[in-house]
């Protein structure tokens, strides 16, 4: 489990990682890493040379790029970690909601609080990550992490399965309806079905356009009225988990 902390003030950051120290020890079974940024700029240039975390801790107020532009810049590189924002108001909350933002803490962190959180954010992480289905394809079965999964599209009656590690895996010919064959996939609340033929990863939608959806520097085509439909299941998919 590997965590980023991005925060400008020393007195702050400092105080934090105590408390993530103290967390780490308390819970080694976690296996957690962490780095340490004082300026955004740099948060951000190490996730364009592909340092990747699962919880982001950032604070709200930070000269140059705050915390909740820093959010939407991770977010549109397609950045799917947990965003755990540090604030002194309550009102940072609202602002949090647009980069999906699992949580926001309020200064001076308490430990009691942080503890809940940070627990609360791997166990969603864990969960995320368990959940997999296994796909037959020509060369025999594969076995694909849910978490992976940016869409799913049909083509000439083979199901394939456009992955976030950049990989594709193709299904053998379907014997069944598309929607039959989706079933298993939609029933998590993170799929949703476009149609007749693609099946999407609201979880790693970025953006959806007038005709088309945004999954990080990916994008596909769709049409006007099925990404009006998937605008609102995007929304009222993080309404239902962070609002």
């Amino acid at each position: 489990m590997k965590v980023a902390i991005c925060d400008d003030e020393i007195i702050c950051r400092a105080q934090l990682t105590d408390v993530l120290c103290d967390y780490i020890e308390e819970r080694r079974d976690a296996h957690i890493e962490y780095d340490e940024y004082r300026d955004p700029n740099t948060l951000l240039q190490a996730t364009r040379d592909g340092q990747i975390y699962d919880i982001y801790i950032l604070d709200v107020i930070m000269p140059d790029l705050d915390g909740i532009k820093l959010g939407q810049a991770l977010r549109a590189k397609g950045v799917d970690g947990k965003i755990i924002y540090l604030t002194s108001s309550k009102e940072h909350a609202i602002d949090s909601f647009r980069v999906r933002a699992f949580d926001y803490i309020l200064k001076p962190v308490v430990k009691e609080v942080f503890y809940k959180t940070m627990d609360e954010a791997i166990s969603s992480i864990n969960i995320k990550k368990d959940k997999c289905i296994i796909i037959k394809t020509k060369d025999g079965n594969a076995r694909i992490a849910l978490d992976n999964i940016l869409y799913v599209e049909n083509a000439n009656r083979l199901l394939i399965y456009h992955l976030a590690d950049g990989k594709d895996i193709t299904s053998t010919t379907l014997r069944t309806s598309f929607s039959d064959a989706m079933q298993e996939l939609v029933a998590d609340e993170r799929f949703y079905a476009c149609g007749v033929g693609t099946v999407v990863n609201l979880n790693h939608i970025t953006s959806v356009e007038n005709e088309g959806v945004v999954f990080g520097d990916k994008r596909i085509f769709l049409n006007k009225k099925l990404c009006r439909e998937l605008r609102g299941a995007w929304n009222n998919y993080w309404i239902s988990r962070e609002g």
